[in-house]
């Protein structure tokens, strides 16, 4: 499959902002410590540019449009390559190839979530216009979907809504 052509505004905006200090750690830390998403995390700071505000409501229909997806194909292939790295490390090479391909299916897998997210965030649209949205907006619905204690809260809003 050809990975150029599997790229959107969403893919493109979240490759950007994950490259941006302190983004990664922290969407890492919001995957493994409070069961976040990466792909709803990135998608909602996208949402708050292309002006659409949601609610809890929408965040659980996108939740749930993208699960089977996430559960039957992203999770296991990123536990896949979690476990291949923590009990066969990285030093063999043969092994190492393994897991990069791994990761590279991985990776067509996340692009396919955001595919989808991106599919209904246009439906959602349609043909609105783009409404100022308060940036933070989006993420405090998912850090309260999340539970996230109010310092969590506040440093992911530092580290996502950057000047």
């Amino acid at each position: 499959m050809n990975l150029a052509r599997l790229h959107t505004h969403l893919w493109d905006f979240s490759l950007q902002l994950y490259q941006q200090p302190g983004v990664e750690p922290l969407c890492l830390s919001l995957q493994d410590g409070w069961g976040g998403d990466v792909n709803i995390l990135l998608w909602l700071r996208w949402l708050e540019q292309e002006g659409l505000a949601i609610n809890d409501t929408r965040l659980r229909l996108a939740q749930a449009y993208i699960a089977p997806w996430r559960t039957e194909i992203v999770e296991p292939l990123r536990h896949m390559r979690q476990h291949i790295k923590r009990h066969y490390g990285t030093a063999d090479p043969t092994i190492e190839a393994s897991r990069q391909a791994i990761k590279a299916a991985e990776l067509q897998a996340e692009q396919a979530v955001q595919a989808r997210l991106e599919k209904l965030a246009n439906a959602w649209l349609g043909g609105q216009r783009k409404a100022p949205v308060t940036p933070g907006t989006n993420l405090s619905v998912y850090a309260r979907a999340l539970n996230l204690p109010e310092d969590k809260t506040r440093e992911m809003l530092e580290v996502l809504v950057r000047p």
